[in-house]
């Protein structure tokens, strides 16, 4: 993670600092993980309040903490509106500060699989990151990012959903420069209702996409059609198991490597 202070991550989150102003290289979210100096954030899921955990997280060693509710303690915190959103909103700085290059991978099967391939490619190239098992919901997603440092080269994130606006929110995030959908299929269909609402679900990655960045999407894919209005500026690459020409992904990865290494040399020349 990149080193930032309390002051900045008030600024970033819209809170408010209480305390002295201190500087952060861990955040976590699970008193269990706590070590001397980290930040501790106490979410609020549906059924959990991780706020009964403060004392717990400053027993252990923790340096502030990040919160919803007033709380009696003589380390710094800073209060905010909503912890979970707080937590995106300091992980999509970190993002922003690295020049690491995102590839965020979504789809109904598959997306583990292929992130896990991806990333090992990547890794004989440079430092790179990857979404942690399949962690790659709204709370996943920011702590894989959080993990970057300027050192990285890669981060290839895994973005799942149970349902309509979780991809577009982790994809924002994120804001990858290649998106892949690796398939359509009849999944978590008491969220997205139908097969089409799965299709929305997973296009919504294209909202966090960067300008001018590229999509690779399996031309097999339901409602293919429906996509191509938030597409239809961006380079996309298509591969396909039922027809003739078939564009493999990973030579997608190839040559985005290419590009990349292309793009330092003419730096280096200008320079």
């Amino acid at each position: 993670m990149i080193s930032v202070s309390l002051k900045k991550i008030a600024l970033i989150t819209n809170g408010k600092l209480y305390g002295n102003n201190l500087f952060i290289n861990e955040i976590v979210i699970d008193t269990k993980k706590i070590v001397p100096g980290c930040l501790f954030i106490a979410l609020i899921g549906i059924k959990f309040d991780a706020h009964i955990f403060v004392k717990d997280a400053i027993k252990k060693g923790c340096s502030a903490v990040i919160t919803q509710k007033n709380i009696k303690s003589h380390i710094s915190y800073i209060i905010v509106d909503n912890t979970s959103i707080a937590l995106g909103q300091i992980s999509n700085w970190i993002r922003k500060k690295t020049n690491a290059k995102i590839l965020a991978i979504t789809g109904s099967c598959g997306k583990t699989s292929v992130k896990e391939m991806t990333a090992s490619i990547l890794r004989q190239n440079g430092n790179t990151i990857s979404t942690i098992d399949n962690l790659n919901n709204s709370i996943g997603v920011p702590m894989t990012l959080l993990r970057l440092t300027k050192k990285h080269k890669y981060a290839v994130i895994e973005l799942g959903a149970n349902k309509l606006g979780e991809i577009s929110y982790t994809s924002n995030i994120s804001q990858p420069e290649i998106i892949l959908i690796n398939n359509i299929h009849c999944a978590h269909l008491n969220g997205f209702k139908s097969l089409l609402g799965v299709s929305k679900a997973k296009s919504e990655i294209f909202s966090g996409l960067k300008p001018n960045g590229t999509v690779v999407i399996n031309l097999d894919s339901h409602h293919l059609s429906l996509w191509k209005k938030d597409i239809y500026k961006n380079n996309i690459l298509y591969f396909s198991i039922k027809k003739k020409n078939i564009v493999i992904f990973f030579l997608v990865i190839l040559k985005f490597m290419y590009m990349v290494h292309l793009l330092q040399y003419i730096h280096h020349v200008e320079t």
